[in-house]
């Protein structure tokens, strides 16, 4: 009888005490399915409430032959996330100078998030409408400079070159890794007319 007692649901004839590991186990189980349900009321109530954004259309009586840079417009990315589809608005601030002066003052990627999350926060914009993580941060600094060696390629070779000098010299410099603390590394400088 008292065996059967202890089958039946609530745990009737029970002799021991409370195990604390479970029962912590169990609520943080129990938070957790409501922090998801939250989460998920959340996301759709964002998903109605999404503005829709149209392409910007020609006017067929515009003549003007101006080209819209997109880096100065916000780009829409679309994620989805518990098979719910969730619009976000990105905008594209990095620009192959800002890269430059970044790389210049050898910033990591960590320095590089907080810089941007302080120049953003006293220019009184919202920070959830930037890209403001480190691996983002790397993937915008690598495609940059990316693109900053393709246009330095294109102009190289489009420019008529006469007379081409080159100079190059070795120089200790303070190291960009933390194990050494200098390192030698060669600058190429290449000249050619009035360019450098």
């Amino acid at each position: 009888m008292f065996l059967q007692r202890r089958r039946e649901p609530g745990r009737p004839g029970h002799l021991g005490g409370v195990d604390k590991k479970l029962t912590d186990k169990e609520k943080r189980a129990r938070l957790r399915v409501v922090k998801e349900e939250n989460r998920r009321i959340k996301y759709v109530s964002a998903s109605k409430s999404r503005i829709s954004y149209e392409p910007l259309q020609e006017d067929p009586s515009s003549n003007s032959s101006e080209n819209i840079d997109s880096e100065n417009f916000p780009t829409l990315i679309e994620s989805s996330e518990f098979g719910i589809c969730k619009s976000v608005m990105r905008k594209d601030f990095i620009t192959p100078k800002f890269v430059a002066a970044l790389d210049r003052c050898q910033l990591s990627m960590r320095d590089s998030v907080f810089i941007f999350e302080a120049t953003i926060d006293a220019l009184g914009c919202n920070i959830d409408e930037f890209p403001i993580s480190m691996p983002s941060i790397q993937r915008i600094r690598t495609e940059k400079r990316k693109e900053c060696e393709e246009d330095i390629k294109i102009d190289f070779q489009n420019e008529e070159k006469n007379v081409v000098t080159l100079y190059w010299d070795g120089k200790i410099l303070a190291a960009l890794s933390a194990r050494k603390s200098k390192e030698e590394r060669l600058p190429i400088v290449i000249s050619y007319g009035l360019k450098k």
